[in-house]
């Protein structure tokens, strides 16, 4: 009788142990994949305080067009350019690029259509350094009207 209580204790204890162990194993797998995201995170929140996000969309004012090219990302744009196509439906009254934007600031560029041939659509390219990258290209169709 002695000897049956010893051997249901030795089971017992072996399975708690094996439960301990797969238990922990779990855990530590679990931890692993757990710090992994947290440096990616970490890692991507990084570069987007690196980056500037350049984009434009257009405001109708009394027969021109203005183009608000803005900054909405984390850091400062340098150099920023902005191609327009050449036309001779529209003339460009101003265009300070290249040209430096902070982040959450802008620029204008004033559009002037010369006749009802103006295209409603035109596609701009812009072109800036930031941080993250030296030489950082988008292009962007916007309507004009």
């Amino acid at each position: 009788m002695d000897n049956l209580g010893f051997f249901i204790s030795v089971i017992a204890l072996i399975f708690t142990a094996y439960t301990y162990f797969k238990h922990d194993k779990k855990i530590n797998e679990q931890s692993v994949l757990l710090n992994e995201y947290q440096l990616n995170k970490i890692k991507r929140e990084k570069n987007e305080e690196k980056k500037a996000i350049i984009e434009a969309n257009v405001n109708k004012v009394e027969g021109k067009r203005i183009i608000k090219v803005y900054n909405r990302g984390k850091c400062i744009a340098r150099d920023v350019t902005v191609i327009i196509p050449d036309s001779d439906k529209f003339h460009i009254f101003n265009n300070p690029c290249p040209i430096d934007i902070r982040p959450q600031n802008g620029i204008d560029i004033t559009l002037g259509a010369f006749n009802d041939d103006c295209p409603d659509i035109i596609e701009i390219s812009l072109e800036w350094s930031d941080d993250f990258a030296k030489n950082n290209k988008d292009k962007q169709k916007i309507q004009l009207f």
